[in-house]
């Protein structure tokens, strides 16, 4: 897979998902790219109330569960002399360029979301180092230049709605609200996709929409791993089984078991013989 790295201008999406009549449920967004991807890494960019209202705060925790890194600044209060008038200012176009330019090492897909043209500058200086670019929007409220582009790959979100749209079942509404939909019990099984690997263990994408570990030491694996990242597809599942709940944190986490012995298995084939 390729590795890619997704940047989002939260203001600029906030005001595509009115257009579009819908939402974005975030679980099924990062699904969407780890099915695709070796996701590198999800920045939000998005100006802050300060300090953020309960709503704002409710929104961070999810994104946060679900692997993304949240980029904010308090928004500014302009005010006009003459007319007394109040502006709120909280762009953060700049911020999301310079780190776009900074980690371009570390990606060779840029997905941005935007469908503002001040970012064309940007989407050509990353071409010219040999970047792929991808943009998501709308042509309902896009730029043309962005979806008319050379060798832009412009994606419209009207098109992508049963993939990352909120279920009318609400499940979305219920994750915005209180950053998790329920927490499951000790025991219970299910079955999880690869958000992220870290040294310790995998973080998986769960129904649950939580903190969701799979420790390095529930792996079922005799062999010493010496490189987790090494043996783990990005498109590998996972049977596990929870063993633990941690509620005492602001995001809850859980840990769990793999109770696969095939995937156990292969994972021990894999030690053995890397690639």
């Amino acid at each position: 897979m390729q590795k890619a790295a997704i940047f989002i201008d939260g203001a600029n999406l906030f005001f595509t998902q009115r257009h579009l009549g819908w939402q974005i449920d975030f679980s099924r967004l990062m699904n969407y790219f780890t099915y695709r991807y070796h996701v590198a890494s999800v920045r939000y960019y998005v100006p802050s109330p300060d300090p953020p209202s309960e709503d704002q705060s409710a929104f961070n925790r999810v994104l946060l569960t679900h692997g993304f890194e949240i980029i904010s600044k308090p928004v500014k209060k302009i005010v006009n002399k003459e007319t007394g008038e109040v502006v709120m200012k909280g762009n953060l176009d700049i911020e999301l360029a310079v780190d776009a330019m900074l980690t371009e090492s570390l990606y060779d897909q840029f997905i941005l979301f935007s469908g503002d043209s001040d970012f064309m500058p940007l989407l050509k200086a990353l071409q010219l180092k040999g970047k792929t670019v991808s943009v998501y929007s709308t042509r309902g409220i896009s730029s043309r230049e962005l979806y008319s582009g050379p060798d832009i790959d412009f994606h419209d979100l009207a098109l992508l709605e049963r993939e990352i749209g909120q279920s009318e079942s609400g499940g979305g509404t219920a994750v915005a609200e209180q950053g998790y939909t329920r927490l499951p019990e000790p025991g219970e099984l299910f079955t999880g996709s690869v958000l992220s690997v870290k040294p310790y263990g995998i973080f998986l994408v769960n129904p649950f929409h939580v903190k969701c570990l799979l420790p390095l030491s529930f792996l079922g694996v005799t062999q010493r791993i010496a490189d987790l990242s090494s043996i783990i597809k990005m498109d590998d599942r996972f049977d596990v089984t929870v063993f633990a709940v941690d509620t005492a944190h602001d995001i809850p986490q859980i840990t769990v078991k793999l109770s696969s012995k095939a995937m156990s298995e292969e994972l021990e084939r894999r030690v053995k013989a890397p690639g």
